[in-house]
């Protein structure tokens, strides 16, 4: 028989296995707590009158982990398909089942490069403004000018236009304005950064990210999901790997636009666009090489983007069209049109270029997150549709 001392140092010892066996337990407090139900589990006490009070979910964590990891991955499932079940529902109805699977195929294969517009930056607490807000900010600053003409160019929709004329009226104010404006606030924490449905591209993808965006955020989600990137590519930068470190299969970043703070990076007008681009696309220049290498070796996936016609879309459209390249299917989730003849035109438009849609139901802007998680899910396997 063991003594008192022999009996408080194993005492000691399982402490510490139990604190290890706690965390583990406490990993999953949703399903133990559906599991549980309404009253715990109560033994009297050998010496005194008191009980001892256990839930159900805990003494099988302790006495059968095999039994209750079972009980666990059967209600996840249950849980992840009652989760899904209206959207799924939903994409059987708009005959999008089969593009939503070819999309998961894409993810579980990592050919996926999410193509990460203005519209994911716009929520809050981030607010980042789209490029027309931008340009009228911009407008507002320099409001001691005479800027009618800008003025008519907006209302018209022709930003670029807009933004060579305000360059030229007065271009320190106008990157001063995009340095600010699109900084990172030092005062965000990671809950501010690490928001839906921005903390779930680093889900989908181990590979190529590319953004229209000036600000930082994409980079603080990867950096807090462990995954930072690896290269980079910021606009006109010259010299960059970013091709390299794409074909070599690393997490790396393309930034179209720029990156906020470096200014001789910044694309946003129409002279700007011809340096980057050239006016007929010159292929020997950094930004359409790049753009077309990912066009024809991964599946873009748009996610907060237009898609109404610009410099990329219409670079796209000149690869295809060449007939030189097998191109993948790509994808973008994009809200319903207004009417069934704008939505069928600009299907046609983005099918001619291999680009896939799922529409989800206008203003409703929630889907784009519910649908990603939908995707992941299905593509680890914890789901089939």
């Amino acid at each position: 028989m063991m003594n008192r001392k022999e009996i408080s140092d194993h005492q000691k010892l399982l402490e510490g296995v139990d604190d290890v066996l706690d965390t583990a337990y406490s990993l999953y407090a949703e399903f133990n707590e559906a599991f549980n139900g309404l009253e715990p589990v109560k033994f009297k006490s050998y010496q005194t009158k008191s009980d001892f009070s256990f839930e159900p979910s805990e003494i099988l964590f302790k006495l059968d982990r095999e039994a209750y990891f079972a009980e666990l991955i059967q209600w996840y499932g249950n849980n992840v398909k009652s989760k899904h079940k209206d959207l799924i529902k939903y994409l059987k109805e708009e005959g999008k089942l089969n593009t939503f699977s070819e999309l998961v195929l894409s993810i579980k294969r990592k050919k996926i490069a999410p193509f990460i517009g203005a519209g994911f930056s716009t929520v809050k607490p981030l607010e980042y403004p789209l490029w027309g807000k931008a340009l009228k900010e911009i407008v507002n600053r320099l409001e001691d000018l005479e800027l009618k003409d800008v003025e008519e160019l907006l209302k018209d929709y022709k930003y670029l236009e807009a933004a060579e004329m305000l360059l030229e009226k007065d271009s320190t104010q106008f990157i001063n304005y995009i340095n600010d404006r699109f900084s990172l606030r030092r005062d965000f924490t990671k809950d501010d950064i690490f928001i839906s449905p921005l903390k779930l591209i680093p889900q989908i993808t181990s590979g190529c990210v590319i953004t229209t965006n000036y600000d930082r955020v994409l980079e603080e989600v990867f950096k807090y999901s462990s995954k930072p990137f690896e290269g980079f590519m910021h606009g006109k930068q010259p010299n960059s790997r970013f091709v390299t470190d794409l074909i070599r299969g690393d997490r790396c970043l393309l930034k179209l636009h720029g990156n906020v703070g470096e200014p001789e990076t910044y694309i946003f007008s129409l002279s700007q666009y011809n340096d980057a681009y050239g006016e007929l696309i010159d292929w020997t220049r950094p930004l359409p090489k790049t753009l077309r290498q990912i066009y024809i070796s991964h599946s873009l996936l748009f996610l907060g983007c237009s898609m109404e016609q610009d410099k990329t879309l219409e670079l796209f459209k000149v690869i295809k069209d060449q007939n030189e390249f097998d191109v993948p299917d790509h994808f973008a989730i994009l809200p319903k049109p207004g009417s069934g003849t704008k939505k069928r035109e600009k299907e046609n438009r983005l099918l001619e270029i291999n680009i896939k849609t799922i529409w989800y139901p206008e203003e409703k802007h929630e889907f784009v997150e519910k649908l990603l998680e939908l995707a992941n899910d299905v593509a680890n396997n914890q789901l089939k549709i």
